[in-house]
């Protein structure tokens, strides 16, 4: 499952701790390895060298990229491809204002919240939300650049006001950011509970195969008086 599959916030948060839950394993040579999965793999590739090697191609580009949202460099990627669309569109004299609305609402959606947060926020509800121009304006979206606010304004003129989702949706905001909170506390716990239950089997398992210490001889009379 990919961030732009998530419906739940459980599902949200399953993905993100799948790619980043660090998890212990013992090596063949004896080594104990912890380590995270990280993204996931394109065909056996990590995800950004694989997106280097299509970068001409801005509709592979954005397709890859948008795999591996919400992932700061993922939304970069994308309004790139997004970019080249549009300069190729306007080159032709042909239209090109679905790649650019899409680009807004891309630069809309990634400012509700940074990565640490947003990746546990399901796609589905934060991409329902009313992010358009009107409200959301675009002078205050980090994602765009000047170019970028130039074609909207060329497109839609002066919005109403200029703003970001994590203002327009405050209260939302809030609400997960304290829910996500109190799962990492939860998840901490667990790995707490986790790790100290192994070191204990293990301590257990070790004090069980040593050998029993051989019985003290008792002293007698004469041992006692003469400490031997």
């Amino acid at each position: 499952m990919s961030w732009i599959d998530t419906k739940t916030d459980e599902e949200a948060r399953a993905l993100d701790r799948g790619m980043w839950e660090i998890v212990g394993s013992e090596q063949p040579d004896g080594r104990f390895v912890a380590q995270a999965a990280g993204p996931a793999p394109e065909n056996g590739e990590f995800w950004y060298d694989a997106l280097n090697r299509i970068k001409d191609d801005p509709d592979q580009r954005y397709s890859l990229a948008r795999r591996h949202l919400p992932l700061p460099a993922a939304w970069r990627e994308m309004a790139v491809s997004l970019r080249m669309k549009i300069r190729k569109a306007r080159k032709e004299k042909v239209g090109y204002e679905d790649h650019l609305r899409e680009l807004h609402h891309l630069a809309s959606m990634s400012s509700y919240a940074g990565y640490g947060y947003i990746q546990r926020v399901p796609y589905a509800r934060l991409s329902s939300l009313d992010l358009s121009y009107d409200r959301m304006g675009c002078d205050r979206l980090d994602l765009l650049g000047a170019t970028d606010r130039k074609w909207m304004r060329e497109q839609w003129g002066e919005p109403e006001d200029h703003s970001t989702a994590a203002e327009l949706y405050e209260d939302m905001l809030a609400a997960d950011i304290q829910r996500i909170k109190a799962e990492e506390e939860q998840e901490r716990v667990e790995r707490m509970e986790k790790l100290f239950g192994n070191l204990y089997r293990e301590i257990e398992e070790e004090s069980a195969a040593a050998p029993a210490p051989p019985p003290q001889k008792r002293r007698g009379l004469f041992g006692w008086l003469f400490r031997r």
